[in-house]
């Protein structure tokens, strides 16, 4: 039995969390010892590659322009001709008592090649959710107001394909359960956690008398990491220091800014990272301002978990809200609350309590670490060998 690994990004292909995420969960189903085979587009490429584990497939298509497609409906996905170089291409080669296991970070396109591949021939068909549909509908709420045509037909129309549906929030889940009720049983949810585990012990926190907090990430709309220097600066708290990690460059909410206490630093190299954020930083500031991203839990999540630290989260109500305040991980707050934020600053000027907060993480971490997640799935696709 093998598992073709359907997804749009891989590392080190792609750069970025997700591709780096997906690398992890190939390495630890392989330690569990599933024979995969990564699937994936070649991009601007019409050459056909096959590295180690990894099938590359051509699409040279102009990304752009089919993203635009896919909005008026003329394609159903911005890979739909990848999709079909990709068919083409395995449904000869992969055989019934296989597992496709399609991932999506939005798109549409890996399901819609692992349900045309079940279609064929009669394979075991898994959906994984990184996150939601792009566009489509969540809990009744939708991402924004730009123009799609409606993405519930072709969800329903692909994933009732699917012998099992993997979420990675119980929000997404829930949504997935009340617009599909038939499906309930066949759709779980599985959080995906942090890659590898960290050796915090050989680094030593400086000593400061500041309290230090970081925003690390993507500076755009949907995070608003402004909020962060907002808040400080409203709370008129002295012995703050706040770092904004990341591309801040063209982003206009953080231009101008000029005070001491408020440090950019560019993307780090990520060993040089790791040691920066562990030895620099008491708190790790997440922030997601759109209530339909309830129904994604932000990565950053669980690298904070990963180096220890406690958080302070600007989020919709969902998970990502969920796991900071249910396990004592931090303070999360609606985004739009500015003053419960500032609170959560003050809290944390008490050094006992910041302790207390990072002791919970580290009780408790390993439970985050990837290599354990994800014997769920493991387990979940053992039961296809059973039946």
């Amino acid at each position: 039995m093998k598992l073709y690994y359907l997804t749009r990004s891989y590392y080190p292909y792609q750069k970025g969390g997700g591709s780096l995420m997906r690398r992890g969960a190939v390495k630890y189903l392989q330690e569990l010892g599933w024979n995969v085979t990564v699937v994936m587009p070649n991009y601007g490429s019409s050459e056909l590659k096959i590295e180690d584990n990894v099938c590359l497939i051509p699409y040279n298509k102009n990304q752009r322009i089919a993203s635009i497609f896919e909005r008026l409906g003329i394609y159903e996905d911005y890979l739909d001709k990848w999709v079909e170089n990709a068919y083409d291409y395995l449904k000869d080669k992969i055989q019934k008592d296989d597992v496709v296991f399609a991932t999506s970070g939005g798109e549409l396109g890996t399901i819609k090649f692992g349900s045309l591949l079940k279609d064929k021939i009669g394979c075991k068909f898994v959906v994984n959710f990184r996150d939601p549909l792009d566009y489509s509908v969540v809990n009744e709420l939708k991402l924004d107001n730009k123009f799609h045509v409606s993405r519930e037909k072709q969800e329903y129309k692909y994933l009732k394909n699917s012998d099992l549906i993997i979420a990675s929030s119980k929000t997404n889940q829930k949504s997935l359960g009340s617009k599909y009720p038939e499906w309930k049983n066949k759709i779980v949810n599985n959080y995906f956690g942090y890659i590898a585990k960290l050796d915090i012990t050989k680094f030593h926190k400086k000593v400061s008398d500041k309290l230090r907090v970081a925003y690390v990430g993507n500076m755009g709309d949907l995070q608003k990491p402004e909020i962060l220097y907002e808040i400080y600066k409203k709370s008129n708290l002295k012995n703050l220091e706040i770092f904004f990690i990341g591309n801040t460059k063209s982003y206009k909410p953080l231009e101008n800014i000029v005070d001491d206490n408020v440090k950019f630093i560019d993307f780090l190299p990520h060993e040089e990272f790791l040691k920066f954020m562990i030895e620099n930083i008491d708190i790790g500031f997440v922030s997601l301002t759109s209530d339909y991203l309830g129904a994604c839990v932000p990565s950053k999540i669980y690298e904070y978990i990963n180096l220890g630290l406690p958080m302070i989260g600007a989020l919709p109500d969902g998970d990502g809200k969920d796991i900071i305040n249910n396990n004592q991980y931090g303070i999360a707050c609606n985004y739009n609350d500015s003053n419960s934020l500032i609170d959560a600053l003050k809290k944390f000027q008490d050094k006992v309590f910041l302790e207390d907060v990072r002791n919970s993480i580290l009780d408790n971490r390993d439970k985050w670490f990837m290599k354990n997640r994800i014997k769920e799935v493991d387990m979940l696709l053992g039961e296809f060998d059973e039946n």
